[in-house]
């Protein structure tokens, strides 16, 4: 897949799903921004990168700060003219039966997993809209498929949040040639969750390269036919 023309904006893009994102992007020739957290994270994403890091920019900042974000985009898109990709692959964890879950992680958890969204969509979606051209791919969970998320409350409401929010933007947005799609990966095999589930057997595990590459796919050309998507990438 060639995507050397293209401008992409990955949030999330230091963890574990989002690196394995900016790197399949680097590879595919688009130009990358990254709004991160911890400069660490993201100076081991440049070393990741190699040859393709010089495809690669970021800026240390909250999702959570619409201003902060506004500005971003706004810089990514004096740079390059355009944006043509959101891949938000913001998100974090928290368990917790619905009743038992103290406020403090429900806001996390919609702050981290909901509101980082909103806060993209508000700066990146008018820029698409202008140009006429945009391809959006959020990140629910596998868990709440099926009515699922019992112990894990906070998190799969946050997540539910997410796939509902993208089904509404596809239809907001159909008049602008922009298609919103939305992953839905089962436990991904990152170091975080194997360190939290020493036991599980790690072979049933969705490698995040391969939920990268799903998102990737749902980007392209060979989507252009279908507006809104919501694909489960269980492993």
């Amino acid at each position: 897949m060639d995507f050397s023309s293209r401008v992409a904006m990955v949030t999330g893009g230091t963890g574990a799903l989002g690196s394995a994102v900016v790197l399949e992007l680097a590879k595919a020739g688009a130009r990358v921004a990254v709004p991160y957290r911890r400069k660490n994270e993201w100076e081991a994403m440049e070393a990741r990168a190699a040859d393709a890091s010089s495809r690669l920019s970021g800026s240390e900042l909250d999702l959570t700060q619409g201003e902060a974000v506004q500005r971003f985009t706004e810089d990514v898109v004096g740079r390059f003219s355009r944006l043509d990709f959101l891949f938000a692959a913001a998100g974090g964890f928290a368990a917790g039966r619905s009743y038992e879950t103290e406020d403090a992680a429900w806001d996390q958890m919609l702050a981290t997993n909901l509101r980082s969204l909103v806060t993209a969509l508000r700066a990146v979606v008018p820029v698409m809209v202008r140009q006429n051209f945009g391809r959006i791919v959020t990140v629910s969970s596998g868990a709440i498929l099926r009515g699922g998320g019992g112990g894990i409350a906070a998190y799969a409401v946050s997540k539910g949040a997410v796939r509902q929010l993208s089904e509404i933007l596809a239809d907001e947005l159909k008049e602008y040639d922009i298609r919103v799609h939305c992953v839905m990966p089962g436990t991904m095999d990152t170091p975080a969750n194997r360190q939290a589930m020493p036991k599980a057997d790690f072979s049933k595990w969705v490698k995040t390269e391969d939920v990268a590459r799903v998102m990737l796919a749902l980007a392209g050309d060979n989507f252009r036919a279908a507006r809104s998507v919501v694909v489960p990438v269980l492993g």
